[in-house]
């Protein structure tokens, strides 16, 4: 298993030759920069460390900030923090049904931008960006608007097998670990094959704050974070830790949160 909880850990990962954003090893020339996975914005002051952060080209690193920004804000109101109407970064929108929307972030690319750090992080190599199959459900429903109001897209019914995959491996002490910023982030994964001998999938799960809070929706149920993805080849990386079967029946109450009981 890796683990990574300490900031010895972390500063082994900020030497690394490749950029996590485009997966390109740096050349004497480049101009470098670093990105923190998360951003700072996203913590309270007092959570800052220990902190996970990552070589980057500087023009691969430039323009998250705003995005950065608004989530920054978003998980701020975990903490009961608002920004004043002159920084306020994010915009919400009422429909009829009562129910409230933020219309300009796009949380699930922020998120796969975290994935793709700690992936960078966990196993010294980039995860492209460019081809993998994969599958992300964030706390925060989503939605099209409508003439009639807001058409909530439906729960993915793999996310149950995801979170129930999660809790199985993590009660057997089986997974690959991220947890920083004075442990407000947690990031857990392990490698699973496919049926019939397929491909090795991601399957991860990530809490921020414990977030899910943010995202209760009328008629829908508070649900955590989790998803998967597959490398372009199929396989798993070197270090990474692959399921191992139990026949232990783990509690599962929350079948969709897998930081819940």
């Amino acid at each position: 298993m890796v683990t990574m909880t300490t900031q010895m850990a972390f500063r082994e990962v900020q030497a690394l030759p490749f950029c996590y954003v485009c997966g390109r090893d740096f050349t004497p020339t480049d101009n470098k920069d670093r990105d923190h996975i998360p951003a700072k914005a996203v913590f309270d002051k007092r959570d800052r460390m220990p902190a996970l952060w990552l070589p980057t080209h500087k023009a691969c690193n430039a323009g998250h900030g705003t995005l950065d920004q608004k989530i920054g804000q978003l998980v701020a109101l975990k903490r009961h923090q608002v920004p004043t109407k002159r920084d306020r970064q994010l915009r919400f929108r009422m429909f009829r049904q009562n129910v409230g929307a933020i219309e300009n972030l796009d949380i699930r690319s922020v998120v796969w931008r975290w994935v793709r750090g700690f992936h960078a992080a966990l196993y010294r190599e980039p995860l492209p960006a460019t081809w993998f199959m994969s599958s992300l459900q964030t706390p925060f429903p989503s939605g099209t608007a409508t003439i009639f109001g807001m058409k909530i897209d439906p729960l993915p019914q793999q996310h149950l097998a995801f979170v129930e995959t999660i809790k199985v491996q993590r009660a057997k002490r089986n997974l690959d670990t991220i947890r920083s910023n004075n442990g407000k982030l947690t990031y857990e994964c392990v490698w699973h094959q496919a049926d019939n001998g397929g491909p090795w999938l991601c399957i991860f799960a990530l809490n921020l704050y414990d977030w899910k809070d943010l995202g209760v929706t009328p008629g829908q149920p508070a649900r955590g974070c989790a998803g998967f993805y597959k490398l372009p080849s199929g396989m798993s990386p070197g270090r990474a830790t692959r399921t191992v079967t139990t026949s232990i029946i783990i509690p599962n109450v929350d079948r969709l949160d897998p930081f819940a009981p």
